[in-house]
């Protein structure tokens, strides 16, 4: 990356203007960025009054070279994965300086109509330092930071190399016009008719089942080993939060074997979704945009069982989901929650009935062996 140095303060006046689209430029940008395999996360929330947007994207690149040489290697074996890291580490750097190179062309483009605009660019010694920020109409703002952390070879090899970090964030909002007043609670019941033609899809598949749900976990009890996050009781001294956590709902499970029509099927379930939260502005949600289900990967235990929409039944702790996930079994799961007092999920929820302060009932036919040994 070239040695350059730029500060870029760019600020004037304007009207926000209500229910104002993206700016195209950031939404060529963000279609851009999954083309370089960088992931990009949308989702809206809808609360009295707007609904905001937000697009998040993060890359945290840690080089793993050292570990292509911890065996004992011939000196042939030892060139070959040095061509094969150098490499490795020449098309990474074609890639991350293409990529901030779109990012420096479009927020110096906004710049120039921009109400407010800060661009920043530090390079010293292969050190590089970027900040981007965007201020638009109706209070749509971008954010972009760059640093990276330069290796030298030590003659080993190895061309020099870096390891890096950046993240994107866009937001904007738009007016609904409802009053905090006039807002109802996300109506779960509804939601679940609306998406039941798809669910029927899903149960007619060879195979399928669906079962019913009961997570119980009193305040007191505690088995940190049980549940992806612990639950905590009085957080923040919240009356809600000191109430027992009970989730009840609906558990559908596809077999793996239906991979072409869960896909088809998802994006239909997704539709319908979409198409509930954005034709009940009254309702406080929150939705995230997918295109298929969620995999289960080195981050299953940090995320637990992500959702496609959640939706605030009351002021509280109280709420709806609809989460979708292909877990490490390998089968498609796609549960309708409704949870009371503090939020809880289940690490093995996937083969569970019921869970109640540590009792498990475990769906038939699904038991782990240590349990059918024990029986």
């Amino acid at each position: 990356m070239k040695k350059i140095f730029i500060v870029v303060l760019l600020a004037v006046t304007t009207v926000a203007v209500q229910g104002q689209k993206p700016n195209p430029r950031l939404t060529q940008l963000e279609e851009y960025l999954p083309t370089q395999y960088i992931n990009v996360h949308k989702r809206q929330d809808n609360c009295a009054g707007t609904i905001t947007y937000r697009i998040e994207s993060r890359a945290h690149h840690i080089s793993g070279w050292k570990s292509y040489f911890k065996k004992e290697l011939s000196e042939e074996e030892r060139q070959q994965r040095v061509l094969t890291v150098n490499s490795r580490i020449t098309q990474e750097r074609q890639k991350m300086e293409g990529v901030i190179d779109y990012f420096r062309t479009t927020f110096a483009s906004l710049g120039k109509d921009a109400p407010e605009s800060y661009l920043y660019e530090f390079h010293k010694n292969g050190l590089d330092t970027i900040k981007y920020s965007y201020m638009g109409p109706s209070h749509e703002a971008a954010n972009f930071e760059y640093n990276n952390k330069p290796y030298k070879n030590n003659d080993n090899g190895i061309i020099d190399y870096s390891d890096y970090f950046f993240s994107y964030y866009h937001s904007y909002t738009v007016s609904t016009g409802i009053k905090e007043d006039d807002m109802k609670p996300f109506d779960g019941e509804a939601f679940c008719e609306h998406i039941q033609p798809i669910l029927k899809k899903f149960m007619k598949l060879k195979g399928a089942k669906s079962y019913p749900v009961h997570w119980q976990h009193d305040e007191g009890f505690e088995k940190e080993n049980d549940f992806f996050l612990t639950p905590r009781y009085g957080r923040d001294k919240h009356e809600f939060e000191t109430h027992p956590g009970l989730v009840t709902g609906m558990h559908y499970i596809i077999p793996s074997w239906h991979e072409v029509e869960a896909k088809a099927l998802y994006k239909e379930l997704d539709a319908l979704a979409h198409d509930y939260v954005n034709s009940h502005p009254e309702q406080p949600y929150a939705y995230k945009f997918t295109t298929e289900f969620a995999g289960s990967d080195s981050n299953h235990i940090i995320h637990g069982l992500p959702d496609m929409v959640k939706g605030n039944i009351y002021k509280g702790s109280d709420e709806f989901y609809l989460c979708c996930k292909r877990e490490q079994d390998g089968l498609y799961h796609i549960l309708t929650l409704n949870s009371k007092g503090v939020y809880w999920v289940p690490c093995d929820y996937a083969i569970l009935k019921s869970y109640i302060n540590g009792e498990k009932e475990y769906l038939k036919g699904m038991e782990p062996k240590e349990s059918k040994d024990n029986k």
